[in-house]
């Protein structure tokens, strides 16, 4: 998507990624992105991260004088490699890296945990402009002492169009979980939560989308709890299933342990669904009291929520603030505008 909005800017999109599939192919047009992917491997030993990083940079280095700007996606292997090509002068366009990650555990943090940290946040550093998603990022970027000057706060984008063609609920009865299925996102607290209730209302059910570690065992504990006829599992989801995956629930439920702001909830506003989340990350700040929120790990206080959910009678959706602020469209331009700024300055 953000490709696309910046080829409506006149741009001509470049994507230098990882081939982590051999089925993929090494050099790709979708619509008018040209795509190049790496060969690479799910391991990403350091032989396999080296090969990358040379590769990445003789890439870079190729198409210096094409390019007017680059976003560098995660804090890690990408941003190092272009930091470096940027200290040692061998490329001289604008470059934004970006957080790919929220909450206490994100790349931030992940890339501060390794060996050599000082040296990388030197090269980190070197881009001109260091976004996060969201303020967990910024405070771990200020805590790590990367220059204040340099850092923005730009959200993750999304196709605001479902907002214009979709209605709030008119209540809620059918749950749906979205993200990977691990402990770290509450799914088996949220289990036990609809456990409760759904002895006390016999039209509500539960919809797990996606894949992930947990997912054998939550089956196994519905099973159970005699919740198979009232739990679902849809596996992944495609982006374009999604409208779909909405369309059939009312509500989604994401009580994470930790969080940024996640793609899911952006997602799911845009639907006007109503959300029910744990009290992690921006996700107050965001919508206030316009979602319901516990704190996290706390089954009974989830299912607290899911009950308030189930028995307002006028579900409202009021969230067309925060759809304005992530449309792909404003945060293909606000990054434009802060690269933009940080050559002037």
């Amino acid at each position: 998507m953000l490709a696309d909005e910046f080829s409506k800017l006149g741009y001509s999109p470049l994507v230098i990624t990882e081939q982590l599939g051999t089925a993929l192919p090494r050099d790709e047009i979708v619509r008018s992105t040209r795509i190049l992917r790496i060969p690479s491997s799910p391991a990403r030993g350091l032989t396999t991260q080296l090969r990358v990083a040379a590769a990445l940079a003789a890439l870079l280095f190729k198409y210096r004088n094409d390019v007017a700007f680059a976003v560098v996606r995660t804090f890690t292997l990408p941003a190092l490699v272009v930091g470096l090509m940027k200290r040692l002068r061998l490329i001289s366009f604008a470059t934004l890296v970006t957080a790919e990650t929220g909450g206490s555990e994100d790349d931030v943090v992940a890339l501060a945990r390794r060996p050599l940290a000082r040296l990388s946040r030197f090269l980190v550093a070197s881009n001109d402009v260091l976004n996060g998603l969201c303020q967990a990022n910024i405070d771990h970027m200020h805590e790590a002492g990367y220059p204040r000057a340099k850092i923005s706060m730009i959200p993750n984008g999304i196709d605001i169009g479902p907002w214009d063609t979709t209605s709030a609920p008119a209540s809620v009865r059918r749950f749906v979980f979205l993200g990977r299925i691990e402990r770290g996102k509450g799914v088996v607290e949220l289990l036990e939560a609809f456990h409760g209730l759904a002895a006390e209302h016999e039209d509500v059910h539960l919809t797990f989308a996606g894949a992930g570690p947990e997912e054998p065992n939550l089956q196994e504990r519905a099973a159970k709890l005699g919740l198979g006829h009232r739990v679902r599992f849809a596996g992944r989801i495609s982006y374009e299933d999604l409208g779909d995956l909405f369309a059939a629930n009312d509500c989604l439920v994401l009580p994470s342990y930790s969080e940024g702001m996640p793609l899911s909830v952006l997602e799911a506003a845009a639907h006007h669904r109503v959300l029910v989340l744990s009290d992690v990350g921006d996700m107050r700040r965001l919508f206030g009291d316009r979602a319901l929120f516990c704190p996290p790990k706390d089954a009974q206080a989830l299912a607290d929520c899911l009950e308030r959910a189930v028995s307002n009678e006028n579900p409202e959706t009021l969230y067309g603030d925060v759809i304005d602020s992530v449309a792909i469209e404003s945060v293909a331009r606000r990054i434009i505008t802060r690269l933009h700024e940080s050559q002037r300055t």
